[in-house]
């Protein structure tokens, strides 16, 4: 698992109002809408992204810029990734085409919810990465994270509600660069609603074991 896909398994959550909720999906984290920036460098990749999720992250995008690095070939790399529910789509601008998946993680985070709340997500998606307080903080932003560590997933650093601000995995670095309390751009959530889509391979059970945790809600 890459440091980006455990990234976006933590996702990002502060406490806001509930005014705007939409009432027929899952409140997957506490917080309404939040977009974040991050810095990526390392030995294999560097870059920047941008993840944004209104709904209360039921709905959420994210926009990558990468150079990925190995054994003195380097190359390029975009990506635009829209997640609606259980539902995401990997879109190529370049092509206006879209691959279709199922989210894997979506039912074990949408039982979680139900049975004890979104501010326990977290708690369910550190323990089942295996991942550990240390009992250390850092001040990132302005904000102050909790770092975890695990010896195979490195550290990651969030805050009480968490958000998110760092990760160091396998000699990459992620780094939130800036956080806004809005949810980004509202026509990137339905991007791929102008794109050819096509059906792409099932992923419902690849991650097993960490959707059975999620799902106890504890």
């Amino acid at each position: 698992m890459t440091c980006k896909t455990l990234a976006l398994g933590f996702g990002v959550a502060l406490a806001l109002p509930m005014a705007f909720a939409n009432p027929d999906t899952p409140q997957l984290h506490p917080v309404e809408a939040v977009c974040i920036d991050y810095e990526q460098s390392g030995q294999m990749q560097s870059g920047t992204s941008t993840r944004c999720h209104r709904d209360y992250g039921y709905e959420q995008y994210e926009i990558s810029e990468l150079t990925i690095g190995m054994a003195g070939f380097s190359q390029s790399q975009s990506t635009f990734t829209v997640t609606i529910g259980e539902t995401i789509y990997a879109i190529d601008e370049a092509s206006n085409t879209a691959t279709q998946t199922v989210n894997p993680m979506y039912q074990g985070l949408a039982d979680a919810v139900d049975q004890s709340g979104s501010d326990t997500v977290s708690d369910a998606f550190l323990t089942a990465m295996g991942m550990s307080s240390t009992g250390q903080t850092k001040t990132v932003l302005g904000l102050t994270c909790n770092v975890y560590a695990s010896s195979m997933m490195g550290t990651a650093c969030l805050t009480d509600d968490g958000l998110m601000l760092e990760q160091n995995v396998m000699g990459n670095q992620v780094i939130a660069t800036a956080v806004s309390y809005d949810e980004g751009i509202s026509e990137n959530y339905r991007r791929h609603e102008s794109a050819a889509i096509t059906q792409g391979p099932d992923l419902s059970n690849g991650l097993g074991g960490l959707t059975d945790i999620l799902g106890q809600g504890n």
